[in-house]
């Protein structure tokens, strides 16, 4: 198996780019559950996606800047249960 196959392609990743968007999108839909009396369902969804992205920008990974010999390098954060949930979700 190739090294490739072990990640998605660009066309078939379908994870949002960071928490923003989510929040972007909740709030969307919140605004249509509130604007739109039969999408009234959508309201308490857009809440939930606010809160989901709320906590998703809290436990961004962080990356750590170092100089080594005058070069800029910058350190990835330790892999953990909370780093592996964040990257099912967003890409960055």
């Amino acid at each position: 198996m190739s090294h490739q196959s072990l990640y998605p392609s660009r066309r078939t990743d379908l994870r949002l780019a960071s928490p923003a968007h989510l929040a972007g999108a909740a709030a969307l839909l919140w605004l249509l559950g509130m604007l739109v009396h039969p999408l009234g369902l959508l309201a308490p969804l857009g809440i939930l996606l606010l809160l989901v992205a709320g906590i998703a920008y809290l436990i961004r990974p962080k990356s750590q800047t170092m100089y080594w010999r005058g070069r800029r390098i910058d350190l990835d954060p330790e892999p953990g249960p909370t780093l592996r949930l964040y990257r099912l979700l967003f890409k960055r």
